[in-house]
């Protein structure tokens, strides 16, 4: 080869790693504070189940019901992203180490994230879609579930 095709194939290298590395700090930094989100939300559950002790009527009740729904449901929906974003920088990080993205890690992100979609996201998205992911959803998790190579542990080779 050359020496121009030399220096633009480094160049080239510089410039896709330092963007990983970059974006490996921003997921980083996003999932530490989606973190301290979903612990200010368990301190905030916490304290409204502590006030809500001396509110035993029907109404008050029901009320407080009714919060712990969507807490529950804002809680469950930032651990799921949480999940997702972990998964992210899994693939970040071994991709900055081995240019290469296994394919169960890209499988398993995709069924976590068309889950979140479906469960999470049902109200944004028209019924149609809803059912498109499911069916991805539940075909991606199938094939997870029926192809032993999914089950082995990622080998690398160097």
């Amino acid at each position: 080869m050359s020496k121009e095709k030399d220096f633009f194939r480094e160049i080239m290298r510089v410039v896709v790693s330092g963007s990983i590395y970059i974006l490996m700090f921003l997921v980083a930094v996003f999932i530490f504070y989606k973190t301290v989100v979903l612990f200010f939300f368990v301190f905030a559950a916490i304290f409204i189940h502590i006030t809500s002790f001396t509110n035993f009527t029907y109404a008050g009740i029901s009320e407080t019901s009714t919060m712990w729904i969507q807490l529950a449901e804002q809680l469950l929906n930032i651990v799921t992203f949480i999940l997702v974003l972990v998964k992210s920088f899994k693939i970040l990080s071994e991709y900055s180490k081995h240019q290469h993205i296994a394919i169960k890690d890209l499988v398993e992100i995709s069924i976590i994230a068309l889950l979140m979609e479906v469960v999470f996201n049902f109200g944004i998205h028209t019924m149609s879609i809803n059912i498109l992911f499911a069916v991805f959803g539940l075909a991606l998790l199938i094939i997870y579930a029926a192809f032993p190579y999914f089950r082995e542990e990622t080998k690398m080779y160097h």
